[in-house]
């Protein structure tokens, strides 16, 4: 068995030089072997915000739980549950929200944008024409995932952070992963990127315009051990949160055929499963570790968990890579953090002896 990473350590070690991070937590685990590197400042149980790892928990397994009881559907529309939906918009289903194909993107919200609460927003998100036709792009989407974390509460009959408690934590046996982490909070991570923070801790401006109302794009805190918990849930496909079936049909590519569009160009990057990047050939971040057909997702404050089944294989890295490259390099540069995350990857690769 392999007592340490070394080439991952180092790794750490030589990105913390750089400036890439400070406050870091990496856990690996690989066929029944488990691995835990942290910087001084952190543990475990240290709280960091998740951002758009937020997508996958809690709203992805919420979702996907609602599809196997029934109580959704993938070709539900947004027309069943909000008023006033514009027709290019009417017909788009959970599934494109899912799978950021619905030609959704992210808009700045206005000051005062939540001012009637989640009608507001939703209005706000619907006044933007779509990019693109439903299905015939991917257009990374967090305001769809705001509208899907808008429909999860509609079906469960409870806000979004009561069914991440009632659904996930408590099922699971969460302790330490929830929403509205005080400014104070004791081990705890700063990742937002302003040398202070406000009275808004969480990095995405736009979730806190949104003014406390849980946003289904990543607004949750998490620490490693739940994170862990999640992951081996994942691997053993745990029927606390969905059956078999759905296991497989979330799991799967559904964007084969389709192409990320940017800045009026169509280029191959992460396809997606239902919720889930779905690790080919095209994710430049995990492909070195992972094989085709892994699972996993990022946070833009720096953070990422993917997996593969079939080797027990997961990596959960959490730190404040957005904010010390902000703070060093004078820029909110997703590159450097994108760099951060492969080559961790790499070297963990490199220690565990996997070739992709």
């Amino acid at each position: 068995m392999i007592k340490k990473l070394e080439n991952t350590e180092k790794t750490l070690r030589d990105l913390f030089g750089r400036g890439f991070i400070k406050s870091y937590i990496l856990l690996v685990g690989y066929e029944g072997n488990e691995w835990q590197i942290n910087s001084p400042d952190v543990n475990a149980d240290t709280y960091f915000d998740a951002a758009s790892l937020g997508k996958i928990l809690p709203t992805t397994p919420l979702a996907l739980m609602a599809i196997d009881r029934g109580l959704l559907s993938l070709d539900d529309t947004l027309e069943k549950f909000f008023d006033n939906v514009p027709d290019d918009k009417k017909n788009i289903t959970v599934k494109q929200l899912l799978t950021h194909t619905s030609g959704i993107i992210r808009k700045e919200y206005t000051d005062g944008v939540a001012d009637r609460g989640r009608e507001s927003i939703a209005e706000f998100i619907f006044s933007h024409p779509v990019a693109f036709a439903p299905d015939t792009n991917i257009a990374y989407s967090c305001s769809g995932m705001v509208l899907l974390g808008f429909i999860i509460e509609k079906v469960y009959g409870m806000p979004l952070d009561k069914c991440l408690d009632e659904h996930i934590c408590k099922v699971l046996g969460l302790t330490r992963t929830k929403y509205n982490v005080a400014l104070d909070e004791p081990n705890s991570v700063v990742c937002h990127y302003d040398p202070t923070v406000n009275d808004c801790r969480l990095y995405d401006n736009n979730v806190c315009k949104m003014d406390g109302i849980p946003s289904g794009a990543g607004e949750d805190f998490v620490t490693a051990r739940d994170l862990k918990v999640y992951a081996e849930a994942l691997i053993k496909r745990d029927n606390r949160l969905y059956g078999r079936e759905m296991f497989d049909l979330s799991e799967r590519n559904h964007t084969e055929n389709l192409c990320v569009l940017e800045s009026e160009k169509c280029r191959a990057v992460e396809n997606r499963a239902l919720g889930f990047v779905y690790v080919d050939e095209n994710c430049v971040q995990a492909r070195e570790l992972f094989p085709k057909g892994s699972i996993g997702h990022t946070g833009w404050t720096g953070q990422s968990l993917y997996l593969y089944r079939e080797k027990g294989l997961y990596t959960i890295l959490l730190t404040d890579s957005m904010r010390c490259v902000n703070r060093n390099y004078g820029v909110c540069d997703s590159e450097r953090v994108h760099e951060m995350r492969t080559e961790v990857h790499r070297a963990i690769a490199k220690d565990l002896g996997i070739r992709n």
